[in-house]
């Protein structure tokens, strides 16, 4: 598989690479094992974050006897110095290791958020320390907004960027990779399919591939589903007009106003799955599964319209989606 440097730094990363973010203990095909296949197949290079639920842990238990074997990023969500540097330290101590390579200040999808990672008592400063200290290697920035990607090109701060590489996420081709790449920042993809979004989830994939990016991660929750995308990057062929039309449909059908499923809104408040009534009413919609996904909906313990409106999820949510009302509208489509 072909194999980009990400930025000016000195790793070497294959081109689809494997993102922790779906792992977890009670998974089919066990974490470890996963993750194991993945470094069998040759990719060099994991990512995960503290806030990934025990994905860290899982991946550590690999580490233990394959750390050589590939890169290692993970990030925190934290914004203070002493939170980030006390996750650095439960990074380190999770994934079994005494060095993590790259480590993200992750989701920075607000202006405030941006601030307050700068500042003195934000969370460069203390990945700075701990670069200094030898506990990582590189300091990078994930974020869902082209505009804070920019700025933290111009900081001249960030060794990579972490984007959402997809054809709804347009700005970052567009508008930040061509920066970047002036500036020698490394940019490693996320969110290739969209939260699962599109129906056509190979040819998605390697629309992402396409793009100008260093390393492209992708979610896995299976052997099966490592084995293929790694056929699909290690086979690459560019997406015929054919291939880009079905994708251009499907973005048109969708907008942009629709939930990636990551999860972030999460917890709320009265424990309204979020994630999954959006889901539940995508099934119905989408895949004409109206009865099963009304049924499935009819079994969450909590339902949308249960809302107390408290807006801690709109503000958690890195599209700024409007969800307060989108929960009242799928309520009531899936209720009808």
């Amino acid at each position: 598989m072909k194999k980009n440097r990400i930025g000016k730094t000195d790793m070497i990363a294959t081109h689809l690479s494997f993102g922790g973010i779906k792992l977890h203990s009670n998974m089919p095909d066990k974490a470890e094992n996963i993750v194991s296949k993945a470094l069998d197949l040759g990719i060099n290079y994991v990512d995960t974050a503290r806030c990934y639920g025990d994905s860290e842990v899982l991946i550590g238990r690999v580490m233990k006897t394959r750390r050589s074997e590939c890169y290692l990023s993970s990030k925190s969500i934290r914004r203070s110095k002493d939170e980030t540097a006390e996750d650095v330290n439960i990074s380190l101590k999770s994934l079994n290791t005494d060095m993590i390579d790259l480590y993200f200040c992750h989701d920075i999808s607000r202006e405030y958020h941006y601030e307050k990672i700068m500042s003195d008592s934000g969370s460069l400063p203390a990945l700075k320390e701990a670069q200094k200290a030898g506990k990582i290697r590189y300091i990078g920035l994930s974020t869902h907004r082209a505009d804070i990607a920019l700025r933290a090109i111009e900081s001249g701060e960030f060794d990579a960027l972490m984007l959402s590489i997809n054809l709804f996420d347009q700005e970052f081709v567009k508008d930040v990779i061509p920066v970047a790449r002036k500036a020698n920042i490394g940019i490693v993809g996320m969110k290739p399919l969209a939260g699962g979004a599109f129906n056509y989830p190979q040819i998605a994939l390697r629309y992402s591939l396409s793009q100008d990016i260093d390393a492209q991660l992708v979610g896995i929750s299976s052997i099966s589903e490592i084995e293929e995308d790694f056929n699909i990057a290690d086979n690459f062929k560019p997406l015929s007009e054919e291939e880009m039309n079905k994708l251009l449909e499907e973005a048109k059908e969708l907008g942009k106003d629709f939930c990636r499923q990551c999860g972030y809104c999460l917890p709320c408040t009265v424990e309204i799955e979020i994630p999954k009534v959006f889901l539940y009413e995508r099934y119905g919609k989408r895949y004409w599964l109206d009865d099963y996904a009304k049924e499935q909906y009819a079994n969450l313990k909590v339902k949308a319209d249960e809302c107390e409106e408290c807006g801690k999820c709109e503000e958690r949510c890195p599209y700024e989606l409007p969800i307060i009302e989108k929960l009242k509208s799928a309520h009531k489509y899936l209720t009808s």
